[in-house]
């Protein structure tokens, strides 16, 4: 007598079940998320998440600090500097820093799922669709929220931009390019949140994990190289 084998199809998550899922059992929630991949629910979190960070931040004065610290490092005019001032203490500061939060996080997404999709279809042959690298990039990026709240916390309480989570905190006051390079490379949030859109990515495309870690190292180098840049 045949014994009939039966495959038990993971269950499909909801968004903000899906968004959940990845800090606990992010595996089976891509494995649901297989056959039709969702980013809009994440993508509009990080957004509107961007945009409250923002303005907290730009609140605590820790954005105009570091603007006018910069500028006088430069040699800028006094003039102009108070010019900067006037405009952060302006009605139409916050509405600029909180769109400006929101595109950079969605660009961000977008260049990191197009980076993504570039190593995993046409370096490595996945045959994914581009929904697939943004759905695993933006879950990924979840995390993430951690990392940006801790951020907002410390930036608020310090009145500075200038947060280390990784080991730039053993590096001295001051952090050249290599030192801030260094501190975004070893930043447990962010390590945790690119793990996590690594094993998206592994995971809808039926492969090991080294393949997802392949897949979004480029993009991952690309931040940490931008990091140094600020």
């Amino acid at each position: 007598m045949a014994e009939v084998m039966s495959v038990t199809e993971p269950p499909v998550p909801s968004p903000l079940g899906a968004m959940a899922g990845v800090f606990v059992r992010p595996r089976e929630t891509f494995e649901g998320m297989r056959p039709r991949p969702r980013y809009w629910a994440p993508v509009l979190i990080l957004a509107l998440a961007q945009i409250a960070f923002s303005l907290i931040v730009l609140q605590s004065g820790a954005v105009v600090n570091d603007a006018v610290a910069k500028a006088e490092a430069k040699g800028t005019p006094p003039e102009q500097i108070e010019h900067m001032q006037q405009f952060f203490e302006s009605p139409a500061a916050p509405a600029v820093i909180g769109i400006g939060g929101a595109v950079t996080i969605a660009f961000i997404l977008l260049l990191g799922a197009g980076i993504a999709f570039f190593m995993g279809n046409l370096m490595m042959g996945a045959g994914l669709t581009y929904r697939h690298y943004l759905s695993a990039q933006a879950h990924g990026a979840t995390i993430g929220l951690i990392d940006q709240t801790i951020r907002t916390a410390i930036a608020s309480n310090k009145g500075t931009l200038d947060i280390r989570l990784g080991l730039g905190n053993f590096l001295g006051d001051e952090l050249g390019p290599l030192g801030r390079m260094l501190d975004a490379a070893t930043d447990p949030f962010v390590l945790w949140s690119t793990g996590i859109a690594a094993l998206g990515i592994a995971v809808y495309a039926r492969k090991g994990y080294r393949f997802g870690v392949l897949a979004i190292l480029p993009g991952f180098l690309l931040s940490v190289l931008l990091a140094g840049m600020r």
